[in-house]
């Protein structure tokens, strides 16, 4: 531990801040240890530690995600801080970013504050000299390198298992099952929607789900192959019987034809087709790079349905060059009246948005290409992360409430619907700012086609996609489905929908709370006996 000379007496009385970090680095790095470690330091320099930030399960590769580190960085950029210190494990706590310079930059914020970045388990001085700067440099390179390295070798690892025929991944598709098993393959259990394996020696392979949803699959190839269904009226035709996807969600063309191309259908495991290391973008791999492993699990389909359906999408999209699936879009958006990926979908003289997606790296970047500029806001990850944070919160709220108050409420597997007392069907949706009408932001509307919710419950986020503005409680029948409808910022431009606008959800807690009714002679119904926990008056 630094010991120079003149150091003890600048940091002793200082008040400082600790920050500590854990991704999932080995125990010696978990917070708790690093507290001590910082406690030990701090006693020793006669240093108060009166603030802690903590990043748990953040990585340190980048600032994204660590809002510990983010609101330090704030409140040492204050007029009014009140520490003067930052006291840290080690460089490596405070990020493996992949640039020493982002690194620097951010202790330097700190330093141009006036508030000064010690890391207390370092062997160098944190007296800014020469030798000092020059370790400090040397560290971080190192951290930056200690993440590259383990992200290759976690891939490496995973790519081999991959070629054993285990499954690296999260949902396996539709139809499609995650059963875990131990080091010896005995099998322990199936994984259900969002759980992880949490012993490492444990290992994940897919079998076949549900007997309903594999009839399913099997049913569309033979739409394709036989009956020459194309992947949009296979959509339709599912979504006009009310099913849905593996999501909970009305199946699109895209999901169509992903059953229809996935290798997994017919017990292939194929991994790395696109690769993405640390905080870099993701991109495509040849597919001389892809682990294969066939046979790896019982087949849905067999090979010879799955080659004739992969002829049929080859002969529609393959022998088209670029320039020629262009000039159709090109045609395509000077004549239609409304320009989407779903209209894409639908004409029968284009490729679908997926082809174009994966020729050309995106869709926007397709229109690009033709010169073609969306009328409309595209809606990026951002504001899709955004929209579903304030649909959680939302939601989070009102089932607080509701079971407060004594009711049951069940959660659909999407995680977008409510069942209130198994009475009461609420649907919540999210709305940002999609498009501009002569510099005036509107909101699209529509009441979903695949579902008939009891309340429609619409959040309409700001221009900032973070605060919503209001909401909407649209009862069953007051929106045609399948309708766009559009909704302006300006109070009573959206009539005749006003009367379902509401400040907040609260209106909710009212809307599912039980009357005492009485029939047409003055009796009490018999079914007015149940009583709400906080009001006599009423029932639960």
């Amino acid at each position: 531990m630094p010991q120079a000379d003149g150091i003890l007496t600048s940091l002793a009385g200082r008040l400082a801040a600790q920050y500590v970090r854990m991704s999932t680095d080995y125990q010696q790095y978990s917070t708790e240890n690093q507290k001590l470690a910082i406690a030990e330091f701090a006693a020793i320099q006669g240093i108060s530690i009166i603030a802690t930030y903590e990043d748990a399960g953040k990585s340190g590769v980048t600032l994204k995600g660590r809002p510990a580190l983010l609101q330090l960085l704030q409140d040492a950029q204050a007029p009014t801080h009140a520490f003067s210190l930052v006291l840290v494990y080690d460089v490596s706590r405070w990020g493996r970013f992949q640039d020493t310079d982002e690194s620097a930059h951010y202790e330097y914020l700190c330093r141009q504050a006036g508030v000064q970045v010690v890391y207390c388990a370092e062997i160098f001085s944190y007296d800014g000299g020469a030798v000092a700067t020059l370790m400090k440099t040397l560290k971080r390179a190192m951290a930056g390198e200690y993440s590259r390295e383990l992200s290759r070798k976690v891939f490496i690892g995973q790519y081999r298992l991959a070629e054993r025929g285990f499954w690296q991944g999260a949902a396996p598709g539709y139809g499609l099952q995650r059963i875990l098993v131990d080091s010896d393959g005995n099998v322990k259990g199936p994984l259900h929607h969002r759980e992880q394996k949490c012993i490492q020696t444990d290992r994940v392979i897919v079998i076949p789900g549900d007997e309903r949803e594999v009839a399913l699959v099997r049913r569309m190839y033979d739409w394709y192959v036989s009956q020459r269904v194309g992947c949009k009226r296979i959509a339709d035709r599912l979504n006009a019987f009310g099913m849905c996807n593996a999501n909970g969600r009305p199946w699109r063309a895209q999901n169509i034809t992903g059953i229809l191309s996935g290798e997994k259908y017919v017990g292939t495991n194929v991994y790395a087709r696109t690769s993405k290391k640390l905080n870099a973008n993701w991109h495509k791999n040849p597919p001389a790079e892809w682990a294969r492993s066939e046979g790896a699990f019982p087949p849905l389909v067999d090979r010879v349905m799955f080659d004739a359906a992969e002829r049929i999408r080859a002969n529609r999209t393959q022998n088209l060059s670029d320039d020629e699936i262009l000039k159709r879009l090109s045609d395509f958006v000077h004549s239609a009246d409304v320009v989407s990926t779903e209209e894409i979908d639908k004409a029968r003289t284009l490729p679908s948005g997926k082809t174009y997606s994966l020729r050309f790296g995106g869709i926007r970047n397709a229109y690009a290409l033709i010169g073609y500029e969306p009328t409309y806001h595209i809606v990026g990850p951002e504001v899709f992360r955004a929209s579903r944070a304030a649909q959680r919160e939302c939601m989070g709220k009102t089932i607080s409430a509701l079971t407060g108050l004594g009711h049951r409420v069940d959660i659909s597997a999407d995680e977008t619907t409510i069942r209130v007392d198994d009475e009461l069907v609420i649907r919540f949706a999210v709305r940002p700012i999609l498009y501009y009408d002569r510099h005036r932001p509107r909101w699209g509307v529509r009441w979903p086609t695949y579902s008939s919710p009891d309340l429609l419950v619409i959040l309409r986020l700001d221009s900032a996609f973070k605060t919503p503005i209001d909401f909407y409680i649209f009862p069953r029948g007051s929106l045609v489905p399948g309708y766009d409808f559009s909704l302006s910022i300006r109070s009573g431009s959206s009539e005749p929908f006003e009367m379902f606008r509401f400040p907040d959800e609260r209106i909710l807690l009212e809307l599912t709370a039980r009357t005492r009714m009485e029939a047409f002679d003055g009796s009490q119904s018999p079914h007015s006996n149940r009583r709400h926990p906080d009001s006599p008056d009423s029932g639960t």
